[in-house]
């Protein structure tokens, strides 16, 4: 049997750490990783991102830094740069480390529109910058910076923060739904291509979150809006903390499929 991925001294990276699930996540593991771990927060505000770095700071024996970070950035000395700047704050080299894990949380929802309606390239290509490229980008550059070789065959770990819409049409979601499905098709081929990885795709379920409170002002299906605003009226929405103890039962038993799509629902 696969040992439980938390118990392990890793050194952990956390994009959109500063609130809602990403904070949650960057808390949860903070307080689960053995000592010794490093937690790398990233964000574009470096303010709210110290505020978590600071609770973390709380428990002995877990080291965090945070760094500004803009997923939409065309500057490629930004992906450059990052992970071994981190390190460096941190005083950290990678051979401390049993595993890397990497847990890509960062994204955004808008423009939200009909297909027939996408027709500006320029908004477009922006939202693909932020929700693909810019995921990739520092995707490949944690796998040239943590190598795992034959005499070294250290584990690497990626999360995707996925959706239901990654494997279900969602009207007038469609850049949404593209993008999410693109990144859960990106760790099924890291997958299939690299040694010594555990990929995972999971679906937090719908979430009390700036995000859902723009899906239930400003979706363009009828029928899709009505159905973001009764669960925010019934209060059916699934709690950041109890999704994220949902990822962390998942990683802890660690049977999934590499490259699988897990959602908050699904029995594991």
């Amino acid at each position: 049997m696969a040992a439980p991925i938390l118990s392990k001294k890793s050194v952990c990276i956390v994009t959109g750490a500063t609130r809602g699930l990403g904070r949650s996540i960057a808390l949860s593991f903070s307080k689960s990783l053995p000592s010794g771990s490093l937690l790398i927060l990233l964000s574009r505000n470096i303010g709210l991102l110290n505020e978590v770095v600071s609770s973390i700071h709380q428990r002995d024996g877990i080291r965090a830094v945070a760094a500004a970070y803009d997923q939409g950035s065309r500057d490629e000395n930004t992906f450059d740069s990052l992970i071994s700047h981190c390190m460096g704050k941190a005083e950290a080299l990678p051979d401390e480390f049993e595993q890397s894990i990497l847990i890509n949380n960062a994204g955004t929802l808008e423009p939200i529109d009909f297909m027939r309606d996408l027709d500006n390239t320029a908004e477009m290509s922006n939202y693909f910058q932020i929700n693909l490229v810019g995921c990739l980008a520092l995707t490949a550059k944690f796998l040239q910076f943590f190598k795992s070789s034959v005499t070294s065959p250290r584990i690497r770990i990626i999360v995707n923060i996925s959706s239901l819409a990654a494997i279900s049409p969602m009207n007038s979601w469609g850049l949404y739904c593209m993008a999410k499905a693109a990144r859960d098709m990106m760790l099924k081929v890291l997958a299939s291509e690299e040694e010594n990885i555990r990929t995972l795709n999971y679906a937090p379920g719908p979430l009390p979150t700036d995000m859902l409170t723009t899906a239930s002002e400003k979706t363009k299906d009828l029928d899709l809006k009505k159905w973001f605003e009764e669960q925010i009226a019934q209060k059916t929405l699934v709690d950041c903390d109890d999704s994220t103890r949902k990822l962390m039962a998942i990683l802890d038993k660690n049977t999934f499929e590499n490259g699988s799509h897990v959602d908050y629902y699904d029995e594991i």
